[in-house]
């Protein structure tokens, strides 16, 4: 399931949102997704092509204003509009992109007994396979972006990462695989006209090639060894 806002059509790029849409599809059965305000044909058009089911659920309200604040009532909005009984729901962002073998990482979580998954974040820098150098205390994470399907599980008052919660708690698994956080793909001149960059990527970096199947330590420690 994603959450489609005009907003991010210009601020995260659509070549990046079809990316992530397409990425997303080729791992689950249904797609499922959040009109927080009226989608570009373009988009539609671009979900119709992909040959998988999808619904598209109506925002109750107005999610732009003061969206950081109604992050986890969208999701849980989003969550509750699923229709049909599946096994695990994927909720990456429109700017996420989650590992190749996510369903390999859902498979050893349901081995574990595991009802809620970690990925690693890494920052996708000018490209999408340029990740930037992880240093101490960056990127922050691990995120939340896998859970299982089950009636009494929410977002309401989630600890943060997007984190879904039950009142009978949610086993964790934390996997060291990566999932790529793309906002910085296309630059940032077009951030910092809408005041929306953290001066961390107003500095230089080193980028690392990314390469599919590699861990967290990968990125970490690439230029010591």
């Amino acid at each position: 399931m994603q959450r489609l806002a005009s907003i991010d059509y210009e601020k995260t790029g659509m070549d990046v949102i079809k990316l992530s849409i397409s990425s997303l599809a080729d791992k689950v059965s249904h797609l499922y997704f959040l009109e927080m305000d009226p989608i570009a044909p373009e988009l539609i058009e671009f979900i119709e092509s992909l040959g998988k089911p999808f619904k598209i659920v109506k925002g109750k309200e107005n999610y732009k204003s003061g969206y950081a604040l109604k992050n986890y009532e969208s999701l849980d909005h989003l969550y509750k509009g699923i229709d049909e009984q599946f096994d695990w729901v994927l909720y990456p962002d429109t700017d996420d992109m989650l590992p190749e073998n996510v369903l390999d990482i859902l498979a050893e979580a349901d081995a574990l007994g595991k009802e809620t998954i970690h990925f690693y974040f890494i920052e996708s820098f000018g490209g999408v396979n340029d990740i930037i150098e992880i240093e101490k205390g960056y990127p922050i994470g691990p995120h939340h972006k896998a859970v299982k399907h089950r009636p009494d599980i929410t977002f309401d008052l989630s600890p943060g990462f997007n984190e879904a919660v039950s009142p009978n708690g949610l086993k964790r698994y934390e996997t060291t695989y990566c999932m790529r956080h793309m906002r910085y793909v296309n630059g940032i001149e077009k951030r910092k006209s809408m005041n929306y960059i953290d001066q961390y990527f107003l500095e230089p970096h080193r980028t690392i090639p990314f390469k599919e199947g590699e861990h967290f330590n990968y990125y970490e420690h690439y230029f010591s060894r």
